[in-house]
């Protein structure tokens, strides 16, 4: 990493940098090295192995569905569109870190109250992004 954004800067659980890195919204990075990163960073912090898996998976659906919220927000308001093909891959990493097992429950609420990112959603979000306004 040659440069970490610390605008807002606080200090927060560990996992919360490494889930940054690694289910950025704009790349993907392979499953397998993912999972051995995590592996690798929570033994080289000390910690134990399962919490940290679990702090990783409740900071990797609180931070994805921010910025799915945040991405909504810049194309439905900022005129924005961008942002709309960048939620397939925030949505899958919410979906992922959903798929941990403290996290069933709420697993059910979000994939019974929110649309999955197909094509004919995106296309209803990309029909009411308003053109912006030029200066």
């Amino acid at each position: 990493v040659a440069l970490l954004d610390f605008q807002d800067a606080l200090a927060g659980h560990p996992a919360y940098d490494l889930v940054s890195l690694l289910q950025d919204a704009r790349r993907d990075v392979d499953p397998t090295l993912a999972r051995g990163l995590v592996t690798k960073f929570s033994a080289a912090i000390g910690a134990e192995a399962a919490e940290f898996g679990r702090a990783y998976a409740i900071l990797g659906v609180q931070r994805n569905l921010r910025i799915l919220g945040f991405f909504a927000r810049l194309s439905a308001h900022f005129g924005k569109p961008r942002y709309i093909d960048l939620i397939p891959r925030v949505w899958q990493h919410l979906v992922d870190s959903l798929t941990h097992p403290d996290m069933a429950e709420l697993r059910r609420a979000v994939l019974d109250q929110f649309p999955p990112p197909d094509p004919a959603f995106l296309n209803t979000l990309r029909s009411k992004c308003p053109t912006p306004q030029k200066r």
